[in-house]
């Protein structure tokens, strides 16, 4: 079961290959939808949550408002973000490596969560382009991660109850101007271009379960295989992240984090091979679905 939201802005599930279209099926069916997108049934609780899986399910068996799966009909889950995306830096060991030998610096793990963050201009979905930014960067790399989106109010939040606090999981892309990130040594500016942030297609839902550390982590660029992780490789879990961040500040529903990104970036090879005009990016997550997107062409 994913979560997904129509090029119409209605919220959308995904189940057996078929985009259920929920806010026609409840129309249809007669059945309760508390929400029409994803950050009000977020919001609305588990007892929504139940009603919308019950409804998809409903729908899928009577085939109403079904379509065969096509990330194409399919916008960013969230449509937009509220805050900042917060961001992870250096949670693969191998990442800070690969970095480090490029700036000709000490490998240095970190000790403390490194986070930065995205502006809110920086979302988009599947199939969306990446702008090139001409004239601004020369350097455009991708960062393929896992992205978690927060599902209920928390602060002080202690790890052991942290994935009480997860709604779910998508495919994340960190994209990086590395020039402006280098330029400016604060990395807001090479994170936060227009079009930085492509999540998606849809987001998986955790049900208060923690993921499994076996689940793995790819990255293609024009189908080469650039990166590949397990989530028990980062440095800091994703309990200690949540916990970590809502130390004195208050996470809210339909934040998203974005939780690292392992070795094989472009800017990490030699000579460095960052993303051209018309490259297609795909990251993909086991359990979820990928996110595939193109560089654009002008």
């Amino acid at each position: 079961m994913h979560y997904a939201k129509l090029k119409n802005g209605h919220l959308a599930a995904v189940l057996n290959n078929q985009i259920i279209g929920l806010v026609e099926a409840a129309s249809r069916l007669g059945m309760p939808l508390r929400a029409t997108c994803l950050h009000e049934l977020i919001a609305a609780g588990i007892d929504a949550q139940t009603e919308a899986e019950a409804l998809a399910k409903a729908a899928l068996e009577q085939r109403v408002a079904c379509a065969d799966y096509d990330s194409h009909l399919l916008q960013t889950p969230l449509g937009h973000v509220k805050r900042n995306i917060f961001c992870i830096g250096k949670n693969y060991a191998d990442h800070a490596a690969e970095i480090a030998a490029k700036l000709d610096a000490q490998v240095e793990v970190p000790e403390h969560l490194v986070v930065f963050t995205k502006a809110t201009n920086t979302l988009i979905g599947p199939h969306d382009d990446i702008p090139l930014h001409q004239g601004v960067t020369e350097k455009i790399d991708y960062e393929g991660e896992l992205a978690i989106v927060i599902g209920k109010q928390g602060k002080d939040i202690a790890q052991h109850q942290a994935w009480q606090y997860v709604f779910g999981y998508s495919c994340f892309n960190d994209v990086s101007a590395r020039d402006l990130q280098q330029r400016h040594l604060q990395w807001h500016l090479g994170k936060s271009l227009d079009g930085f942030a492509p999540m998606g297609p849809v987001v998986t839902p955790t049900y208060g379960q923690p993921l499994p550390g076996d689940l793995e982590l790819t990255c293609t660029v024009n189908g080469e295989e650039r990166q590949r992780a397990r989530l028990d490789q980062m440095v800091f879990d994703i309990p200690t992240i949540v916990a970590t961040l809502s130390k004195g500040m208050t996470l809210q529903p339909g934040d998203v984090i974005a939780t690292g990104t392992p070795a094989g970036v472009g800017m990490g090879f030699t000579p460095s091979q960052f993303l051209q005009p018309g490259d297609r990016v795909e990251v993909a997550i086991d359990g979820t679905l990928p996110l595939l997107n193109q560089v654009a062409t002008k």
